[in-house]
């Protein structure tokens, strides 16, 4: 184990450590803003179609007005949601990490939803004194298959909506359900340029809007229909499987062509091919050192899917797509740091630790249930004597329990440390709420937040 670790610390090096002098990044905004342009240039173009008068000359106009912008800024949300399923590296750079995606993923699909809910509300308001037949067909199939496609896409957002909120699902279901949300996206195309209204009126907002609809089909298409050849991936074979103690399975992967090359802490999209495993892609950490040729996985056997890793053999195929991620200790200029790790957690900082450079000083608690469940103690222990400023603090839950932000500052100290924590979500909401109590800025907490199974 000390001469894995010296191999380690050896080969980076040897690199030049050459991401030790790349500065830090901070925290981007730039996706947020960019969404928030896009849905403003879109209300841009509605306002310069017609003469803004014209559109408030009396309540049935302000209606209309109402729901022509409710479903512009849904339109241009929900294509959103849909292009930041889609899982493009670039997204990863402008939200800083693909759990950021993930939740402006979210923010966007939710806030899409209920603005297109609005606008046959407010058409339907409009409507009712005028004629109420017609204000009850847009909640109804008729013959009038312009309104039919938006009125099917609307209730079958709405169910897909209701399950995500109220379930908490496995990775390949939270794939499944976006697949279905980029087949309904469809009818909502159709139901928009079969409309003879505000985008016919005026080719500029036609076009824009035809283009961001258009990008998030291609989005669609690029992960959901065509995720088998579109992606680029990384070939890796299996070099060995093991199990580590009771629900842990470590996977050696040996490159069989170009290397991948990743920041320490961050993950990828790992899929099995030729063996009994399910084929479809999963998320893991990486947990072998920076740029080390093989490639290192520890997987904890929470589902049917990671439990059956234990039959995979040598020499199966495995495709790679990635990096991802924005969690790791190079993301901040700061080298004085706190390092937090809670079960299956751990992984990352495997891969934190085999990667550290001069001139930064870690702390890391290293959590389990046990000295028996601590499965990587010994390596954790042969790095520290390698590098003298990383100090390990094995922490176990059944002679200690439970970790606290008072136990790190009497034992090591807070003040001006950015703290990095990875581990099961109770751990980390109690540890952040902790630290911020004990004076730690929410800028200088990270962490990711992944609820898949």
């Amino acid at each position: 184990m000390l001469q894995a670790a010296h191999n380690a610390k050896v080969s980076h090096q040897r690199r030049g450590n050459s991401l030790e002098k790349t500065p830090a990044s901070p925290p981007s905004a730039l996706g947020p803003r960019l969404i928030g342009a896009s849905v403003g240039l879109a209300l841009v173009l509605w306002l310069m179609a017609h003469p803004l008068i014209s559109r408030v000359a009396d309540g049935a106009a302000t209606l209309k007005s109402l729901a022509n912008i409710a479903a512009f800024s849904g339109t241009v949300l929900y294509s959103w949601s849909l292009v930041l399923s889609a899982r493009w590296l670039w997204t990863d750079r402008l939200f800083h990490g693909l759990d950021k995606v993930y939740k402006w993923h979210h923010i966007t699909g939710g806030f899409a939803f209920l603005l297109l809910t609005f606008h046959p509300l407010f058409l339907t308001f409009r409507m009712v004194g005028i004629d109420p037949g017609r204000a009850a067909s847009l909640w109804i199939l008729t013959d009038n298959w312009q309104v039919n496609f938006g009125t099917i896409a609307l209730y079958s957002v709405a169910l897909i909506l209701v399950i995500t909120v109220f379930a908490r699902l496995r990775h390949q279901a939270f794939v499944w359900v976006h697949s279905v949300l980029g087949a309904v996206f469809f009818l909502g195309f159709l139901h928009a340029v079969l409309a003879n209204g505000n985008m016919a009126a005026f080719w500029p907002l036609e076009y824009y809007m035809v283009a961001v609809m258009l990008m998030a089909i291609y989005a669609f298409l690029y992960h959901s229909v065509f995720g088998l050849f579109l992606p680029s991936r990384y070939k890796y074979v299996v070099e060995s499987v093991k199990q580590l103690g009771k629900d842990n399975v470590e996977i050696i992967l040996q490159p069989a062509g170009r290397l991948m090359n990743f920041v320490p802490g961050q993950f990828a999209f790992v899929s099995f091919h030729g063996a009994i495993v399910n084929p479809e892609s999963h998320p893991f950490s990486m947990a072998s050192g920076f740029r080390e040729k093989h490639l290192r996985f520890v997987v904890k056997a929470l589902g049917d899917y990671s439990a059956s890793l234990l039959a995979l053999r040598p020499k199966t195929e495995a495709l790679i797509e990635g990096p991802h991620g924005g969690f790791s200790y190079k993301d901040t200029a700061n080298r004085n740091q706190v390092w937090i790790a809670g079960g299956i957690g751990v992984t990352p900082f495997l891969s934190m630790a085999r990667s550290l450079g001069p001139g930064y000083s870690i702390d890391f608690y290293y959590c389990a249930l046990s000295q028996e469940d601590a499965h990587f103690d010994a390596e954790f222990q042969a790095l520290a004597a390698l590098y003298p400023n990383f100090h390990l603090h094995t922490f176990c839950q059944d002679s200690q329990g439970f970790l606290t932000a008072e136990i790190i500052q009497k034992a090591c100290g807070l003040a001006g440390r950015d703290v990095f924590i990875c581990g099961p979500p109770p751990m980390m909401n109690a540890l952040k709420t902790g630290l911020n109590k004990a004076g730690v800025p929410d800028k200088m907490i990270h962490y990711e937040d992944f609820s898949f199974k």
